[in-house]
């Protein structure tokens, strides 16, 4: 290692450039993330603040701040310059990104690299590293042929070509020798660097006080908050039956105690149909923890669940009315009161304590009854269940009415209140209700444990989504090159869309996005064909018999556009309705139609009509039906239709738009009779050319290997 120049002592102020930087990098991000874009040059500005961000710390490796300038890190800084000038001219100048020789992002690469390693190095020299000794060797010698190895790969013919799987292995191993011989430095230099103890500064002792104290306070309030319990239906209960005269109350009683008796029925039937699909399940995975559902298991088990929670919510309504039936003053009238609501509350408890005994402790399960379902069922609602089953409250005040039942039931058995049938009706219920209450074991201690520590939960993914969200958008919203896509919007209009049919599959891809890098494969989103209103009532589906909600903003957006919004798809605003015009006006876009009966195309047509509105899954977890990403969209509305293969992808089971294309090369490959797929169009750019062209589904077929990065 060259000696320090002692002439070079001037210390720039990297750190203020860095986090100035930074700063205004997020700054950027925050504004691009309130107007809902990043248009130029904002996205460029961020990817500016980046760049120096970045070549600052690069600076500080090769230039630690107090000490002099050496000449290996005079070598470095002149390759954070000479990356920051690349990249910089990359940023902001189209013509040197698209270059064909690649020359702008090779010069960048290989800049970049050299000052990475040589300001590392002289990070670990700085912290005494021998290269005489074997830790430094190794370090060395690793760090210098990774170093190596990263270069070549710019200096291949494609760049952006996949680097092989040998070359991959070998950069793990120098990557982890490089790592394995630093650790061993630093943790030589942290042993024995000099230890200097420092007086508190004044300021220092009232600051450290006063933010104890704050974060006291804060860690209190938030304590006291996350464990108040949640309101119960019963804690303001009032009765308006004591009020009515003797002929409204009895009509009141007669109706209520039909609604019950309805009511237990739909949940008898609810809860058998349940625990029939429930074992079933286990049935085909062989598994009792069943880890995914199928789209249609899926669909079935939030139905089910819905139903559940809307007869329990009738249920606990029924028993809220005529919790205040002592106070009616005609004795018949009032025992008929106490049992409509008592047994009201004995069946919602009995139903809830089962329901949350055989599925507490299956995750997945659990998970999947917890999804939202916008404008039906709001998140965490079995939580809702098993809190309530195990409130101490609510089981008090049920055992405090039990006193009132087991005083009159012997009297009751004899003779049953006027129009009531409680020896083999109510009877039975409200002792089920009893005995699931003294027998099912459910620790108060633990669903208390278990709300807290959701809701502990719920509050660390809540920024950390946010963040997630937000990068997304930046990486959905930027891209590098500004140019019209090659398929025009006559092309749309006048050759592809006349020959799309509702249920059709739209893959598309938009060259040099940002997001396309994050993406596996060459295809990165793909959209659903719905149709006109004529095309659909030809397929023989009535418009008016789909999702009303969906079909209002469909109708409002059409009418204020004056485009036919054809199209569904799921975009990082949510699943939305688009114009071919919109979302075909691409790079490439290619079109399958799946084999579909007529009642099939109209429940998958009338599916996605229903998720319309779901926001967008940036998660990408296709268990949680409640969000929703492109390809997810078209897994669910085709669920119990069409299996489509998935894929792993970062540890998540997903569908993927180039799996769709991946299941149409193979299939159409073997040459079977059973295709899923019928090919509809394909539209290719050659290279060289500007404008796309009609392709064969051979060249579909091809593009499954193009590369994620390939441009023209």
């Amino acid at each position: 290692m060259s000696a320090p120049d002692e002439s070079l002592k001037g210390y720039p102020r990297y750190k203020l450039i860095q986090w100035s930087a930074t700063l205004a990098m997020l700054l950027l991000l925050l504004a691009g993330s309130l107007i809902g874009q990043y248009p130029p040059p904002l996205g460029q500005l961020g990817f500016c603040a980046f760049g120096i961000a970045t070549g600052a710390a690069f600076a500080r490796m090769s230039h630690p701040p107090g000490l002099p300038l050496t000449r290996l890190g005079q070598i470095g800084l002149i390759f954070v310059a000479a990356s920051q000038v690349f990249y910089q001219s990359l940023v902001w100048s189209e013509s040197w990104r698209v270059h064909d020789s690649y020359l702008g992002w090779r010069l960048w690469w290989i800049s970049v690299v050299a000052a990475v390693g040589l300001g590392w190095l002289q990070v670990l020299w700085r912290a005494g590293a021998s290269w005489e000794g074997k830790s430094g060797r190794t370090t060395l010698a690793c760090t210098g042929l990774l170093g190596l190895s990263l270069t070549w790969l710019a200096l291949r013919s494609n760049p952006s070509a996949a680097a092989p799987p040998v070359l991959q292995w070998l950069l793990l191993l120098l990557l982890l020798g490089a790592a394995g011989g630093s650790l061993v430095i630093i943790g030589h230099w942290w042993k024995n660097r000099p230890r200097r103890a420092r007086p508190l500064p004044r300021w220092m002792r009232p600051t450290i006080i006063t933010t104890g104290l704050v974060a006291l306070s804060t860690v209190s309030f938030y304590f006291g908050r996350i464990t108040m319990p949640p309101p119960s239906p019963f804690d303001s209960a009032h009765s308006l039956l004591a009020d009515m005269n003797a002929t409204d109350l009895n009509a009141t009683l007669t109706r209520d105690y039909t609604h019950l008796k309805k009511l237990i029925k739909d949940m008898d039937e609810v809860r058998a149909e349940a625990g029939g699909l429930y074992r079933g399940v286990d049935t085909r995975t062989g598994r009792r923890d069943a880890s995914e559902f199928t789209p249609e298991e899926s669909q079935q088990i939030r139905n089910l669940f819905i139903r559940y929670m809307g007869y329990r919510r009738d249920l606990l309504h029924l028993a809220r009315v005529h919790v205040g039936f002592k106070k009616i003053s005609n004795e018949s009238q009032r025992h008929r009161s106490f049992l409509i609501g008592y047994c009201a509350a004995s069946v919602a408890l009995e139903a809830g304590l089962v329901y949350v005994q055989s599925y507490r402790d299956n995750a997945p399960l659990r998970a999947k009854l917890n999804e939202e379902e916008p404008g039906l069922l709001a998140d965490g609602q079995f939580e809702v269940v098993y809190h309530s089953v195990t409130d101490q409250h609510h089981q008090e005040l049920y055992r405090e009415f039990g006193v009132f039942f087991e005083l009159h039931r012997a009297r009751w058995l004899v003779e049953s209140p006027p129009g009531m049938d409680f020896a083999k009706l109510l009877d039975p219920r409200i002792r089920a209700g009893q005995t699931a209450l003294e027998n099912t074991r459910l620790s108060p201690v633990r669903a208390w444990f278990s709300r807290i520590g959701r809701r502990l939960q719920q509050d660390a993914k809540s920024p950390a989504f946010e963040a997630q969200k937000l990068l997304a958008e930046f990486m959905g919203d930027t891209r590098i090159v500004r140019r019209e896509p090659m398929i025009s919007i006559h092309q749309v209009r006048t050759e592809i869309q006349p020959r799309l049919q509702p249920g059709d599959i739209i893959i598309e891809r938009r060259n040099w996005y940002l997001s396309n890098a994050f993406l596996p494969g060459f295809w990165p989103h793909c959209a659903l064909y719905v149709g006109t209103r004529e095309q659909l009532e030809q397929a023989g589906l009535d418009y008016e018999s789909l999702d009303p909600d969906a079909r209002a903003v469909h109708a409002k957006l059409e009418e204020k556009t004056n485009h036919r919004l054809v199209i569904i798809e799921a975009m990082s605003e949510g699943v939305i309705f688009t114009s071919a015009e919109k979302s075909m006006h691409a790079d490439y876009v290619a079109v399958l139609r799946p084999r579909l009966t007529r009642d099939q195309l109209q429940q998958v047509i009338k599916n996605a009509f229903r998720y319309h509105g779901r926001p967008y899954d940036f998660a990408f977890d296709f268990a949680d039906e409640s969000k929703l990403v492109c390809s997810e969209l078209l897994h669910y509305s085709f669920g119990g239709i069409h299996d489509f293969p998935m894929d792993t992808v970062l540890g998540k089971k997903v569908v993927t738009p180039l799996g769709i294309v991946e299941q149409f090369a193979e299939q159409s490959k073997q040459q079977t009779s059973k295709l899923d797929f019928d090919f509809v169009l394909f539209y290719n750019t050659p290279p060289g050319q500007s404008r796309a062209r009609p392709a064969t589904a051979e060249a579909l077929r091809h593009s499954i290997k193009w590369p994620k990065v390939f441009n023209e």
